[in-house]
């Protein structure tokens, strides 16, 4: 391509309503919709691509407003060729068929992947041999980063500079720094000041800017059957906030790489060097070893290690020169990958990815020591070097075994591998930690993992206990209400089976897991036991804060002392005293893969024997082996381990926090990588499921391309006015406007007739009119009814009682962000919590909402005009324990006895502050089980003793 055509393309893709160069008029259809030919057809192709693989009811009326539109002509469509432009929208760089794309974008390249196998001199032929291993389908990374850059949609919210955000506490004399995203925290502020305080390149001085890069990878099963599977590799940047990367419609995830496995030809090509005997398991464990760094050598290619160094100059959408220097801040990825990243042993000696304190010292978390320990003992590429260079001598140069003892003496020790890391290699002289980038994990390591095995060994003990107990928990939970849109979900009918559960689900039954576990376990093991799920909830609220402050850190910090200290005394005492055993699913799951294993061996070995001609009988006693049926295995005794990486590395949240924040890229509902997944996931079903790599980086150029287009065809102003037509954030409340459903006051008063609830109804709900209309500020409530000419001032008009079904209530999260609750009283969600006087014990009010009604008051003083008015008719809990970090317990309420005469009120919805989440306390029982209680409008026949405040 000449260099003119390459500056009037990058000029319509930078500015695309201004007129290209070279061009007096405006740019015709073709160059607009290129490869399209025209706009309908372009519309029809954005719309298959880029929509929905399994279409739905909006997509399908998507396609209609194509259709629909008075520009659509089908003559535009009849002679385009499809197949065509698929082809050219998925072409890669290394594709003969070049186009435009490929000077502008950061396609895809195909590259083979050769790894080093060493025979050891115990084999046969004891040498180093090449092997190609794989093509790895990836992307430049400097490629990623100009097209980023110069992406006009994704530059507004861009930060080119970070900044601090500081809050004036008032308990407090001094402000406090607050972190929120990547671009707020230390580090990425140190590097920032590095940069500008530092000599620039000579003879440059462009503004420097840090593009901070976080890398995402983990392997993922394509489909809920068969063995699909891919590894992808997905490159952020924490110059955007957190809260748009975890937005999958946002397509912030960039795809860099996909790897890959050694594949199952490399026995053949094992076995053809070793006179058939193949490789042992270490020699294999090896090379996957060696093929995962070789590709990551791949992607740190010359281009990207001289822009690490130099930086890399790009026009920027603002039409500024800037110099952006590619820094890699975090690597997320889950324990078996940290292992290949780190260069480690899995589960090793020292088996934590980040420093080299020892297995038999992993459960010692929240001592001094332990801190100390971390910091000294940290991983360093200065004592690994030496070590893995020697290693790596002997087993390429003097041709040692993997596992030789020789090998083993100079690694063991620290759980090394001989293997060379990528990253220290290639980014270790610029000041890269590839250790200290690699984060921790709070969906594997927390909720999949420290929390998992606390669970399964508390349905160890209930068993040893008494079966019923683990029915009696299936039921607890049941009962347990859902919450918000996602933040409890209902549980499934037998928890106690952990079937089908994913991180989100562990992560419910945490939040939910102190009422419902509360008096299964004896006095005192039921206090240890509340303590330690008090605390473990504690912690991992901290850990999953969105906006951390120099308080909230010192406070987890010091939660990460006592979860410590509450783990080891409950192993001490509770599990100490029970001899508890494998439960049923484990048994099964044990059972299962023993007889898989055993089938695999009798098919090898009647492989073996019917290679025998004089073994024919052996190998129908074989053959008929097999049929028997797997003898019922005995339950193991299962004792509680907390000597494990992943209870260990809950020590490095905090200083993980106070560094990067680890929050920007943990929490599990927002976690942008679990939700890229669909992405791969959902482009698969548009493959022919063989080649579906290559097809998958088709498809990922083919949307991008498209989406493009698109940006360039969509004014500036139209996105504006989107944001315009949001709702006014000053709302907060909202009740539907109909009034369709509606009683007449004296027949809704005749309806209910007889149930204490609509006691004094109507006399109550003039005097809630008139505290708020402040016709009265100085009399109580009791003066008032004394006077009932006051009551008669209020008039209802068409004396209409009106009723809603949902109460919509706006707040502002603690991370200062919108959030709505919905309150609906047919259903559970009825629940609401209020700001309570200060003469009051507590800091808020909390009711069950019963209705949710508006009337059309008309004074007496002006019968000509008519004014909504909105309220909630509540029962009100009364507290009866105050919720206390110190003591751990839960806030706890209970209803007031109907005859009492603040059991019901009128609340007004702007004194709301938001949704709460009461559950059943169920140690404490029900209140009068098998009564059908007096009252059909609140059902108080189901109310129980007391309920605790979950918020």
């Amino acid at each position: 391509m000449t260099r003119k055509k390459l500056q009037h393309f990058t000029t319509l893709v930078l500015f695309p309503f201004l007129t290209p160069a070279g061009q007096d008029g405006p740019a015709g259809p073709h160059t607009l919709f290129h490869p399209y030919p025209n706009r309908t057809s372009f519309e029809l192709g954005h719309w298959y691509w880029n929509g929905t693989a399994q279409k739905s009811h909006q997509s399908f009326k998507d396609l209609l407003d194509i259709i629909g539109c008075l520009d659509f002509d089908p003559n535009d469509v009849r002679h385009t060729h499809w197949d065509k432009i698929n082809s050219q929208l998925g072409a890669s760089v290394d594709e003969e068929e070049e186009d435009e794309w490929l000077d502008e974008d950061a396609g895809w390249r195909k590259t083979e992947v050769t790894i080093e196998v060493p025979f050891s001199r115990t084999t046969a032929e004891p040498d180093v041999r090449p092997y190609i291993a794989a093509d790895l389908y990836h992307r430049s990374l400097v490629s990623v980063i100009r097209e980023k850059l110069t992406n006009t949609e994704d530059d507004e919210h861009f930060h080119y500079e970070p900044y601090e955000l500081r809050w004036k506490p008032p308990h407090l004399p001094h402000e406090v720094n607050i972190q929120g995203d990547l671009y707020m925290s230390p580090a990425f502020i140190e590097a920032h000041s590095t940069f500008q305080e530092s000599p620039g390149e000579p003879g440059c001085d462009l503004p420097r800017v840090v593009a901070g890069l976080m890398i995402w990878s983990d392997a993922t099963q394509l489909t809920t059957f068969g063995n699909a599977k891919l590894w992808p590799v997905y490159m952020y940047f924490g110059n955007e906030s957190k809260y748009r990367r975890c937005k999958p419609s946002c397509h912030l995830g960039n795809h860099v790489a996909y790897f890959q496995k050694l594949p199952d030809a490399f026995k053949d090509f094992a076995g053809a060097h070793t006179k058939g005997k193949g490789v042992g398991r270490e020699c294999m464990t090896h090379c996957h070893r060696e093929l995962f760094q070789a590709q990551w050598r791949i992607l740190l290619d010359h281009e990207f290690l001289e822009a690490y160094e130099h930086g890399i100059i790009i026009l920027c959408c603002d039409s500024i020169k800037r110099r952006f220097y590619p820094r890699i801040f975090t690597y997320s990825a889950d324990y078996p990958e940290k292992v290949l990243i780190a260069t480690i042993r899995q589960l090793g000696g020292c088996p934590c990815s980040r420093c080299l304190i020892p297995k038999t010292r992993l459960h010692h978390l929240g001592m001094v020591r332990d801190r100390q320990q971390r910091a000294t003992l940290a991983c360093s590429d200065t004592s690994r070097s030496p070590l893995v260079a020697t290693a790596r001598s002997l087993i390429y140069e003097k041709h040692y075994g993997i596992d030789s003892m020789a090998v083993e003496t100079i690694l063991k020790a620290d759980s090394w591998v001989p293997t060379s890391n990528a990253f220290l290699d290639s980014l270790a002289p610029f000041g890269f930690n590839v250790f200290i980038a690699l984060v921790v994990d709070l969906l594997h390591e927390v909720e999949l993992g420290v929390w998992r095995m606390l669970l399964v060994h508390l349905l160890r003990i209930l068993t040893a206990l008494d079966k019923d107990l683990i029915n009696k928990l299936d039921e607890r939970y049941r009962k347990v209400p859902s919450f918000g849109q996602a933040t409890i979900r209902r549980f499934s009918s037998n928890v106690s089976e952990l079937s089908n559960m994913a991180a989100r689900n562990y992560e419910d039954l945490l939040q939910c897991s102190i009422p419902v576990f509360e008096g299964l376990l004896p006095a005192p093991h039921n206090k240890i036991l509340m303590n330690l799920l008090f605390t473990m909830s504690h912690w991992h609220g901290l850990a999953k804060l969105r906006m951390h402050s120099e308080i909230t850190l010192e406070i987890l910090n010091q939660q990460t002392t006592h979860l410590g200290e509450q783990f080891r005394h409950f192993k001490e005492k509770v599990c100490a005293s029970y001899q508890t055993q494998e439960l049923d699913r484990e048994v099964s799951v044990r059972s299962r893969r023993q007889t898989r294993d055993a089938a695999k061996r009798k098919a090898n070995n009647v492989g073996r024997a019917n290679e025998d001609n004089n073994t024919k009988g052996k190998g129908k006693a074989t053959g008929q082996s097999q049929d028997l049926p797997a003898p019922k295995q005995p339950k193991r005794k299962k004792s509680f381990n907390i000597q494990t990486y992943k209870f260990h590395v809950l020590g490095d949240y905090h200083r993980t926090s106070e560094l990067i924040l680890l929050s920007i890229h943990t929490v599990t509902h927002l976690s942008q990588g679990e939700l890229e997944h669909r992405t791969p996931k959902g482009r698969y079903h548009r493959t022919d499921r063989r080649t579906f790599v290559r097809q998958l980086t088709q498809i990922e150029r083919r949307q991008a391309r498209l989406r493009r287009i698109k940006q360039q065809q969509q004014q500036p102003a139209s996105r504006v006015e989107l944001q315009e037509m949001a709702t006014d954030p000053k709302l907060q409340h909202h009740i539907g406007q109909s009034e369709r459903i509606y009683d007449d006051f004296g027949q809704y008063l005749r309806n209910h007739k007889g149930d204490p609830t609509m006691q004094n109804f109507l006399p109550g709900l003039k005097d809630h009119i008139l505290d708020r209309l402040e016709l009265e500020t100085t009399q109580s409530p009791a003066e008032r009814s004394a006077h009932p000419d006051q009551h008669n001032s209020i008039l209802f008009k068409r004396n209409r009682i009106y009723h809603h079904n949902l109460a919509r209530f706006n707040y502002t999260t603690y991370d200062v962000r919108r959030a709505q609750d919905v309150i609906n009283p047919r259903t559970q969600h009825c629940n609401i919590m209020l700001l309570a006087d200060c003469s009051d014990d507590g800091h808020y009010l909390y009711a069950k909402v019963i209705g949710i009604h508006h009337v059309n008051i008309v004074c007496v003083a002006n019968v000509y005009e008519s004014h909504r008015f909105e309220f909630l008719f509540v029962r009100w809990y009364e507290l009866v324990q105050i919720h206390s970090w110190d003591s751990h317990t839960l806030g706890r309420v209970r209803f007031r006895p109907l005859a009492h005469k603040d059991a019901f009120g009128f609340v007004d919805p702007g004194m709301v502050l938001r949704a709460c989440h009461i559950i059943l306390a169920f140690s404490q029982g029900q209140r009068n089980p098998g009564e059908c209680g007096i009252s059909p409008l609140v059902g108080d026949k189901h109310d129980w003793h007391e309920y605790c405040v979950n918020w």
